[in-house]
C-alpha cells in the first residue's frame, strides 16, 4: 500500500487530477480520497434549512395529514 499525502487548493470548478508516482503500477487500483473540512475552515455544503423552514405550515391542504405515515404509506407499495 503506497500512503501520499497532499495539500491541495479545490478550485471552483472542483475537478482534480493527481498523477502517481512511478512505482504504481498501471492497472485497477482502490483510491480513497478524505477531505478534512476541519482544515478549510468552510463546511461545503450551505444548508438552507432554516431558510425553508420558514413555509413550515402554511399550506393549508397539508395540514390534517400526518407527513411521516403518508410516507409509511407510499413506501409500503414498494413491497
Amino acid at each position: 500500500m503506497i500512503t501520499l499525502a497532499l495539500n491541495y487548493d479545490v478550485l471552483p470548478d472542483r475537478l482534480v487530477t493527481i498523477k502517481l508516482p512511478e512505482g504504481v503500477p498501471a492497472g485497477r487500483h482502490d483510491l480513497v480520497i478524505v477531505l478534512d473540512e476541519k482544515e478549510s475552515g468552510k463546511n461545503p455544503v450551505k444548508s438552507h434549512a432554516e431558510e425553508l423552514m420558514q413555509f413550515a405550515g402554511t399550506v393549508t391542504a397539508f395540514k390534517g395529514i400526518d407527513g411521516v405515515a403518508y410516507q409509511r404509506e407510499i413506501r409500503s407499495e414498494w413491497n
